[in-house]
């Protein structure tokens, strides 16, 4: 499926999962690929069951590896991270902990020299589960504040390319909300990695899939 859009005939109405089995078969090739990937229309993911209409535009995302978008948004950017802008709009002098993570891009990865990494994102649904994530944050532990911020574009070694920023009141709580943000922009966020090495040669880093109950799987 080598192309930005594909047109997929179904007969009306239709649901996401005769959608999927239609282009597996259409596109007996990326039939398993197909049977792992989330849908969304717009910044909301899709069930099996949802029901589509004519002419609906539905994305695929596939598996994610934590990482261009429509466009600049609070949460994805193409510019370098600000982290002085991050922590003065989180600051708040109730709170006596302050966590930050940075990810960085580094040298080397499973034994092969970096050279640079590839940053993408589906914008709307990437930027739309940030905020979930940092709303989750905030409710399960606690804490004051919670923000994520990730860079899009192909970035160089040690560049940034996320900031997570929590405060609390209390450090345990900082320490452990910023890590289940980082945790879960890993495993919810659409956003890839494509890895460039010194040799010249690129690959895409495997991911993990977007959840998404009842998918159809490979017929």
């Amino acid at each position: 499926m080598q192309a930005d859009t594909v047109p997929v005939d179904v007969d009306a109405p239709h649901t996401l999962a005769e959608l999927i089995v239609c282009a597996q078969r259409q596109y007996p090739a990326a039939a398993d690929l197909l049977s792992r990937t989330a849908c969304a229309r717009g910044d909301a993911l899709l069930a099996a069951s949802d029901t589509l209409v004519a002419n609906d535009r539905i994305a695929l995302i596939p598996p994610v590896s934590g990482g261009q978008p429509d466009g600049n948004t609070r949460h994805l950017t193409d510019a370098p991270l600000d982290l002085d802008a991050l922590m003065a709009e989180t600051e708040d002098e109730t709170c006596g902990a302050l966590v930050v993570f940075g990810g960085t891009v580094r040298l080397a990865n499973q034994g092969r020299e970096v050279a640079s990494m590839d940053y993408s994102a589906y914008g709307p649904l990437a930027a739309a589960t940030m905020a979930d994530i940092e709303t989750e944050t905030i409710e399960r532990f606690g804490v004051s504040a919670c923000r994520i911020q990730h860079r899009t574009g192909r970035l160089g070694l040690g560049a940034v390319s996320v900031y997570i920023v929590v405060r609390a009141v209390h450090r345990d709580a900082a320490f452990e909300a910023a890590r289940h943000a980082l945790e879960e922009l890993k495993a919810r966020v659409a956003v890839w990695k494509n890895e460039h090495y010194a040799d010249g040669s690129s690959a895409y880093l495997e991911g993990t899939e977007v959840v998404q109950p009842e998918r159809p799987r490979k017929p």
